[in-house]
């Protein structure tokens, strides 16, 4: 027999069946809504649909009662009716679990205080690939529709059969299937979404349709979801050209505000002087301070389709196919203030912290030296993105009950690929230099602008800038702010397992599982690029007389180096931007069409978009485990034993390069220097080939102390292995020589460091190593009512840390091989900044969870959690030596949740509360960089207007909170980031069938 919503135990002991009846019976009977149960002669459990909130809940308790495990559930209240619009947001509703978002929407997961990437998300079992043009180990559930969920299931303690990589955890999410649900029944929904920050109305559609025969034994599923929604994120930056540097007049180390050393920061700028001859000397001052806006135009399609058949009592087959899309049309517009003018003939002002020694803002006047300068910033800049990304996944599964023992194997193939096709930039200057304006002087469309910081970034500016830019005053191309980088990826995974559980009922063990599994992936990234080039060169290139690959070539037919970039007056927004209703603080703020700058250079020029051959890197892992484990029982006593052996072999390539800024202007005429004289590209291959075996012990033990009252206690050891991108991210070495650094300051007043900067991925990253313990202590005391309180201890090596640092190593020159010039003599060199990832060792993870949850029988019920985690601060070492202390990436302070409920046969109301404390995020030339705590209330409402018809309304962050990150634990005044994703409401109605 199969019923919709069935709540079924198969992993437990045939003794404990009668349990998961009892709380089954309560939970259903609970409800107004309930209908009669059937209980089989065998014990067998089968429970009817359940609906409503308190219902859901009560479900929830009872799967992580029945637990052998430390589990959390998430159930749906109904067929295409999960308890959020997304399946994240539901999950940071769960104790030690926070989310990360993108748009104002739930898009990685994270449990106990350890990064996304430790988090394994699988889909029936098995990893889904999802490749946002980035290519990434965890999941972006922004891909997936919730109405195709039926619950989801978070193991925060590690058993022999679950598949390796869960450091943090793993989430199970369980897909519905035709044979558990009702002949020709199915939901469909239709929705409208609107936020303050694009005041747009957008229509969201959904539909599950569930058929099988008289027999039960044959059925089909269908499921579709298309959403369209404009996400419009409001961001003030401080992190731009590497964040914040320190301004020192000496060669002692850098301080924080208490007059600690910090003796890893090594960027600096010369002490600051303004017009009037004040000196800021030992700050921390920002590289740029900027505002930006991204526009995004989502549309996302879910498809499912399950196809099963049961041949026999004992046999069932099941064959899957599920298709995730999403496309994402993207603007950025941006407005920046950079150094490019901190010395006294434009300096006008400089603000500080309590302390002295942050700036905490800077006004700029182009005639502060006294004569009019080229002030050029207001910086106006911003990008155009065409991108879709998918997600295929095809399984084939078998389920054979044997009197003795069951075998069941799974069989697949999941793909992705993701990344723009197409993707560009462009810059334009608030200011002219004589030499290339009309009127033969310098032009200013701003005469002064400036920016303030407080809990979050104000930037102003000459209240005419817009009307003299639409006017034709200044406005001046900057070629070398403009073009095209964007990355795509293919991932692709075939997977294969068996397993069998054979109940062997002798002395104290119940089961013994033993099982194989195979998983073969491959991942290629690559690096495009978008050029307009002239329609001679699109010829020369498709006949062979030009070279693509040849940047300096290419520089030589692209319209930004020929003078072919638009007029700004002619691409700028009629009015500036509008309805700032957070992230930032802007007096005015001129914005680039994007659509009319495209259709303006296609017009005039052919779009070619170029495969870079270097930029790439490829992943290929060859997994195979094996597992044994023992479910055992013993009076009040069970759990389960085993341990799983890992394989992993590792074949990683990269291709590398180096660049070669030489010369950018002709010093005697003043133009620019294109060709192989301008820059010279170097590019060599690097593969590595990396074997590593492990052995996973786990124990699970559970006390059934009385009818209420459960404790548990958990040993593992476990893995997660080290992000793609961290991996295999091609090193990028930049070097400007001094001729070109000297023309950028005295041509283009845009002033850079001479010497060498860089980036890199870590092919040397071990595989994160973790031996945690859990102990936890439930009291179940009503019908959906449940206390508890969890320890658990996490020791962590190899944790991966993004840091800025500065790299110091030998170097075997550099001389033109078309002038026979040395350019780089051969020796040590200095590399800064260098951004990169290594490993931190000896971490330790800690903390306790407590939840509460009680359903009062007048329909109201509340849900309660609070996580405390502490991370010691750990050493972090790139090439054997220390660069640095880190918490763990990724990890929260602490974290509380809390929800309210009514509901009754008409109508339910819930209110929501979710806050996640401070957030480590890496290191940067020496700082800590961290998030800092943030809080969202959401609101969701329904009212059934007729049976199975339901009107429903919710609000997404009801009072439009905002999220900040800053550097150094110190204080809050070194601002990285302050943004705003806006407050959301939903409408919709649902019909049931």
């Amino acid at each position: 027999m199969n019923n919709n919503n069935s709540l079924e135990s198969p992993n437990l002991p045939r003794r404990f069946m009668k349990s998961a009846l009892l709380l089954a019976i309560i939970a259903s009977s609970s409800n107004a809504l309930a209908q009669n149960q059937n209980i089989e002669q065998d014990d067998e459990i089968e429970v009817i649909e359940v609906r409503g909130i308190r219902s859901s809940m009560a479900e929830n308790l009872a799967i992580k009662r029945l637990s052998n495990s430390i589990v959390d559930a998430i159930t749906a209240e109904d067929i295409g009716k999960f308890p959020d619009k997304n399946v994240a947001d539901s999950l940071q509703r769960v104790p030690g679990v926070v989310i990360s978002r993108s748009g104002g929407e739930g898009e990685n997961v994270s449990i106990r205080g350890l990064s996304s990437d430790l988090t394994l998300t699988q889909l029936n079992g098995n990893f889904i690939a999802s490749s946002p043009g980035s290519p990434s180990r965890s999941f972006s559930y922004s891909l997936l529709p919730s109405t195709m969920v039926k619950s989801v299931e978070v193991f925060k303690s590690s058993e022999a059969r679950l598949d390796e990589g869960g450091v943090g955890g793993t989430v199970i999410l369980n897909s519905r299937t035709p044979l558990d649900m009702k002949a020709n029944s199915g939901v469909l929904n239709v929705e409208y979404t609107y936020a303050d920050v694009t005041k747009e109305y957008e229509p969201n559609f959904s539909g599950v349709y569930s058929w099988k025969n008289e027999d039960e034994n044959l059925g089909f599923l269908l499921g579709y979801t298309n959403q369209e929604r404009t996400n419009r994120t409001l961001t003030g930056n401080m992190s731009g050209g590497g964040g914040w540097r320190w301004a020192t007049s000496s060669d002692l180390p850098a301080t924080d505000t208490n007059g600690n050393e910090i003796t890893d920061s090594t960027r600096r700028f010369d002490a600051l002087e303004d017009a009037y001859g004040n000196t800021y000397d030992d700050v921390w001052a920002p590289q740029v301070a900027g505002v930006g806006i991204t526009q995004e135009a989502r549309e996302r399609v879910g498809i499912q389709a399950t196809f099963q058949w049961r041949p026999s009592d004992n046999l069932e087959l099941t064959f899957n196919h599920f298709h995730f899309e999403l496309g994402q049309d993207r603007t950025t517009s941006q407005l920046m203030i950079p150094e490019w003018k901190y010395n006294p003939d434009y300096l006008t002002g400089v603000l500080l912290d309590e302390t002295g020694t942050i700036v905490t803002g800077m006004d700029f006047t182009s005639g502060a030296g006294g004569s009019e300068g080229n002030l050029e910033f207001p910086w106006i800049l911003g990008s155009y993105t065409k991108e879709k990304d998918t997600s295929d996944t095809y399984d084939f599964s078998f389920e054979y009950a044997g009197d003795v023992f069951d075998l069941s194997g799974k069989f697949g193939r999941t793909e992705a690929s993701g990344g723009p096709s197409e993707s560009f930039n462009a810059a334009y200057k608030s200011g002219q230099p004589a030499s290339r304006s009309d009127s033969g002087v310098n032009e200013n469309a701003a005469s002064f602008a400036g920016w303030r910081l407080g809990d979050r970034v104000s930037l102003y500016a000459d209240p005419a800038l817009l009307a003299n830019l639409q006017s034709g005053v200044a406005g001046d191309p900057d070629p070398g702010s403009t073009g095209s980088s964007f990355i795509v990826s293919d991932l692709v995974e075939d997977y294969g397992q068996l397993d069998l559980d054979y109940h062997i009922a002798y002395g104290i063990v119940d089961t013994i599982r033993v099982g194989v599994k195979y998983r073969k992936a491959s991942l290629h990234r690559e690096t495009n690029n978008t050029f307009f080039i002239t329609q001679e060169g699109a010829n020369r290139i498709a006949s062979g007389d030009l070279d693509p690959f040849s940047q300096g070539a290419i520089d030589e037919v692209a319209y930004q180096w020929i003078g072919g970039m638009p007029s700004l007056q002619d691409v700028l927004n009629a009015e500036s931007e509008q309805n700032i209703a957070g992230g930032f603080d802007v007096n005015t703020m001129p914005s680039i069409n994007w659509q009319k700058y495209r259709d303006l250079v296609t017009s005039e020029y052919a779009k070619y978009t170029r495969r870079e051959p270097d930029f790439v890197f490829d992943i290929e892992e060859e997994i195979t485990a094996a597992y044994l484990q023992a479910d055992f029982s013993f009076g009040d006593f069970r759990g389960n034993v085993g341990v799983r052996y890992v394989e992993t072999q590792t074949q990683i390539m990269s291709s590398d390069k180096i660049n070669y800024f030489l010369d950018d202007i002709n010093d005697a005429t003043g133009e620019d220097i294109l060709g192989d004289e301008r820059l010279v590209d170097v590019e060599t291959m690097t593969t590595r080939s990396v074997k590593d075996e492990r052995f996973l012990p786990s124990l699970n033990l559970v006390w059934e102390a009385n009818d209420s009252f459960v404790v548990r206690a958990a040993a593992a050891k476990t893995m997660s292995r080290a992000p793609f991108n961290d991996l295999g991210a091609p090193e990028q070495l930049t070097f400007i020589s001094q001729e070109w650094a000297d023309d950028r300051l005295e041509f283009r007043g845009n002033p850079v460091d001479q010497g060498w900067s860089g980036s890199g991925g870590n092919k040397a990253l071990e595989p994160f190593e973790s031996v945690q313990l859990d102990l936890s202590a439930e009291y179940y005391y009503g019908v959906g009512s449940a206390v508890g309180v969890a320890l658990f201890n996490k020791d962590v090596d190899n944790f991966i840390v993004p840091l800025i640092i500065t790299s110091e190593r030998p170097y075997e020159g550099f001389t033109n091989p078309f002038t026979n010039e040395e350019i780089v003599p051969a020796g040590n060199i200095t590399v800064t900044p260098f951004t990169t990832t290594a490993n931190g060792t000896n971490a330790t993870s800690r903390g306790i969870e407590i939840f509460a949850q009680h359903s009062f029988e007048n329909g109201f019920g509340i849900n309660a959690n609070y996580t405390l985690n502490d991370t010691n601060q750990a050493d972090v070492s790139v090439d054997g030596e220390k660069v640095g202390e880190s918490a763990l990436v990724g990890s929260a302070d602490d974290q509380f949740n809390f929800s309210a409920y009514f509901e009754n046969q008409d109508y339910s109301v819930r209110a929501s509360y979710n806050r996640r404390g401070k957030m480590a995020l890496g290191l940067a030339d020496g700082l800590t960089v961290s998030q800092e705590p943030y809080q969202q209330v959401d609101l969701n409402a329904s009212y059934n207007i007729i049976e199975n018809l339901i009107l429903s309304v919710s609000v997404i962050n009801l009072t439009k909170e905002e999220a900040r990150t800053y550097y150094g634990d110190d204080s809050k005044d070194r601002l990285r980031s302050s943004s705003y994703s806006g407050r959301r409401y939903y409408a919709g109605m649902t019909y049931r069938f």
